[in-house]
């Protein structure tokens, strides 16, 4: 019984250590897919606006 007393501290941290390095994961996976959103609208808008441009001039 003594070893299970003696294991609790690392198997405790080693939770802690999945659970944090998920939750940094999860938010970097969330962060991208935002950008790549945003992206993909200031290139939409970028186009429109090139379009206006470009058909003024003729």
């Amino acid at each position: 019984m003594d070893y299970v007393v003696a294991l609790l501290p690392s198997i405790g941290l080693a939770i802690i250590f999945v659970i944090v390095m998920r939750a940094i994961l999860l938010a970097d996976r969330r962060e991208r897919a935002a950008f790549r959103e945003f992206e993909k609208t200031q290139r939409s808008a970028s186009t429109v606006v090139q379009r206006d441009n470009s058909d003024s001039q003729n």
